[in-house]
């Protein structure tokens, strides 16, 4: 079943740096979380970018037969048109540019984590990863059963890695 398009957001606040996202980022844990509840929460799944650009062509087509109904002088119609189609261009690259980016730091990501979390070899995750098939929750107790972890409930009680540099300030001793 195809997913739907939805409704283009309009009167959304514009992050000037940003511009041609159309909807709110994901707000991820920060990184001294667990790894399982990373991706519990979805800090490491598929971009969202790839689909919304397939949306912006959508809304293209949508905002040229809205003037197709207005049209008075044909050359007026193909120059509206080429300036529409220029911007919905632009916006579907620069989202598609994100989802490339967004996609590279998510797998490498991953890959980092998996082997700090079960103290492996970078290369050792990557071969895992190119040969499973299945969701990356799926993969995360299919690797622990690889790697000899029987009990995964035991995972959570490690305590994450500590965080370098300077130590909190200790409100005790003002």
């Amino acid at each position: 079943m195809a997913k739907r398009i939805p409704l283009k957001p309009t009167h959304r606040k514009r992050s000037p740096f940003y511009w041609w996202r159309r909807f709110p980022t994901h707000k991820a844990l920060p990184p001294n979380k667990l790894l399982i509840d990373r991706i519990e929460n979805g800090d490491l799944d598929y971009p969202p970018y790839f689909e919304q650009a397939k949306w912006e062509d959508h809304w293209c087509e949508e905002e040229i037969k809205e003037k197709i109904v207005d049209v008075k002088d044909i050359e007026y119609f193909h120059l509206e048109k080429a300036h529409i189609q220029k911007r919905y261009a632009k916006r579907r690259n620069l989202l598609i540019k994100d989802g490339y980016e967004a996609e590279e730091k998510r797998l490498k990501e991953i890959i980092k984590q998996f082997s700090n979390t079960f103290d492996s070899e970078r290369s050792e995750v990557y071969q895992f990863m190119k040969s499973f098939n299945g969701t990356l929750e799926e993969m995360y107790y299919a690797y622990a059963k690889h790697m000899g972890i029987k009990n995964v409930s035991l995972l959570k009680l490690i305590p994450a890695k500590k965080r370098r540099g300077r130590p909190p300030k200790n409100s005790l001793i003002q």
